[in-house]
């Protein structure tokens, strides 16, 4: 066995918190943390994951109060004497010394692929460790999953954290209702919401924003239309097997109905459209099944007094675009037996009670059905094609798929992701070797602010990890832009605040039922872990004009 080498990630800050923690500091007093040397045991040099464990360890501690970061002097001082591994003993030692209410210190072990991680958080005044974690993993990417387990654990284990700061009471846990289709909740209202403004900043427009309370669900789609004909919308939001049906009245954000999935569900996608020209517009779910790498789509319609299905088991990913003098268009692409996508993007409609294609589109070869919209991007009155290129870079091009504009900087940025074997029936140690495709955000071109000119509309997830890892990604931030075109491209013309962790999805429509469209989008505030539950609101923005 070669010899290990060991490499030590300097975190370089020191963590200041507003905590309320029972038995060891006052409703107003400050948690303060210190982050100690990270040691790696390892064959190789991975300094290369500093910036992204620096990144989480500091997100996933500071959303839930104030940042104080040590100068790099102060923190090479700090461990300028210590040659050796820190135990336990050392860490309070320097807890101490420096003042500390916790230490935090640890380190990886690796092996070829596997990882081995072992952390303590310590409470110095009490000398003992009040969070002990270590986990291993099968490859080195999973040292991103073990540290966001770890601070998880802290945050809403010890600091009683796990909600961003400002953020309103979490709403009432769902209970499981186990419902199909056919069986409808009515009258089951929220907590208040919350309602306030924004104040303009630079690259920002004024706008007045709703937020909903936190479900206790991760929100991977989210769709708006009249589902049953009476002149008010319905709001419709997926978990992975759960479809929630939601309407704003009165000034209350209500459940209409909550319908359960089978538990090998994996919903992907949601639209609403009045495809089948009906007056009663149907609900689209996307649906993949992990265990047998197949699609089992279906679609949902009011009938009378229930939804009902009107469409299953299809080998169809749907996708409802809005295109003016058009209206809302469905298309459809098919899944492969090795391939994600395979085929054409098609135009589907009702036929003979089933969504068939009715006509081929013309895209560049990088476009599958998710991530691309048409429109009049250069606001003159030609189509043209905004999508995402490699890299979640936006690419504007024409109806033969030449390149008019290329972004810079990435865009979009999806946690939603599916799985296909590498080789159908391959394994390795008896586990089956898999390829893992994200899903591309949606990208839209509209007229938002009213200014008589359309916007490429975007979100931007940050990765917290840098894209270094194909086959994992951890936000910390998200928040959405508008891009003008102008004589060179396009450019930010205002942006949202920044929304910690991410952005699931989003919609143009109304929410509210005053008769205006709202930019209305999911946050997902909290991830599913073993130490604690997800959580996810909606968000309305209506611009000031």
């Amino acid at each position: 066995m070669k010899t290990k080498k060991r490499y030590h990630l300097i975190f370089f800050f020191l963590i200041i918190l507003h905590v309320f923690f029972c038995n060891t500091l006052s409703a107003k007093q400050q948690a303060k943390i210190l982050v100690l040397p990270l040691t790696i045991h390892s064959e190789k040099d991975l300094s290369f994951l500093r910036n992204g464990i620096e990144d989480m360890l500091s997100t996933r501690l500071a959303h839930i109060g104030e940042v104080f970061l040590l100068s790099r002097g102060e923190t090479k001082q700090a461990i300028k004497d210590i040659l050796e591994q820190i135990d336990e003993k050392k860490a309070v030692l320097l807890g101490q010394e420096y003042q500390s209410d916790f230490v935090l210190f640890g380190s990886l072990t690796i092996f070829g692929d596997s990882i081995s991680t072992d952390l303590r958080f310590i409470d110095v005044p009490r000398e003992k460790p009040v969070v002990i974690f270590n986990q291993s993993g099968k490859s080195h990417g999973d040292v991103i999953t073990h540290i966001n387990l770890f601070t998880d654990q802290i945050t809403e284990g010890i600091l009683g954290g796990g909600m961003d700061a400002g953020d309103v009471q979490s709403q009432k846990e769902f209970a499981a209702q186990g419902k199909r289709p056919g069986d409808v909740i009515t009258g089951e209202g929220m907590d208040k919401e919350d309602s306030y403004g924004l104040t303009a900043e630079k690259g920002e427009t004024p706008s007045s924003l709703w937020r909903s309370k936190k479900f206790k669900t991760q929100i991977k789609g989210i769709a708006i239309g009249d589902l049953d004909s009476d002149g008010k919308n319905e709001t419709v939001f997926i978990s992975s097997n759960r479809i929630f049906i939601y309407r704003y009245t009165g000034k209350t954000f209500a459940k209409v109905k909550e319908i359960q999935g089978k538990s090998q569900d994996n919903f992907i996608g949601v639209d609403v459209a009045d495809i089948n020209n009906n007056g009663k517009p149907e609900i689209f779910i996307t649906t993949f099944i992990q265990h047998n790498n197949r699609l089992n789509s279906f679609v949902l319609e009011w009938k009378e007094s229930n939804f009902e299905t009107i469409s299953d088991g299809e080998n169809w990913y749907y996708r409802v675009l809005y295109l003016p003098g058009r209206g809302s268009v469905l298309f459809g692409q098919k899944l492969g037996m090795k391939d994600f996508f395979t085929g054409a993007v098609y135009e589907l409609n009702w036929i003979n009670g089933r969504y068939e294609p009715l006509e081929k589109q013309n895209l560049p070869k990088h476009i599958n059905i998710y991530g691309f919209t048409y429109g009049d991007v250069l606001n003159n009155g030609q189509e043209m094609i905004a999508s995402f290129a490699t890299k979640d870079r936006i690419l504007i091009s024409d109806k033969k798929g030449d390149e008019k504009w290329l972004s810079s900087e990435s865009y979009g940025g999806n946690a939603a992701y599916i799985e296909l074997p590498i080789k159908p029936g391959s394994s390795k140690d008896n586990i089956e070797e898999m390829n893992r495709f994200y899903l591309p955000q949606r990208i839209h071109i509209a007229d938002v602010d009213k200014d008589g000119k359309n916007e490429v509309i975007a979100v931007r997830n940050e990765d917290t990890a840098h894209g270094l890892f194909s086959r994992l990604r951890i936000f910390k931030t998200g928040y959405i832009e508008l891009l003008a075109w102008n004589d060179d491209g396009l450019e930010v013309k205002w942006k949202t605040k920044a929304f910690s962790r991410y952005i699931s999805d989003y919609v143009i429509a109304d929410l509210n039922n005053d008769g205006e469209n709202e930019l209305v989008f999911s946050v997902v505030s909290a991830t599913d872990t073993a130490f604690g539950d997800p959580r996810s609101y909606i968000v309305s923005m209506v611009l000031n004009k």
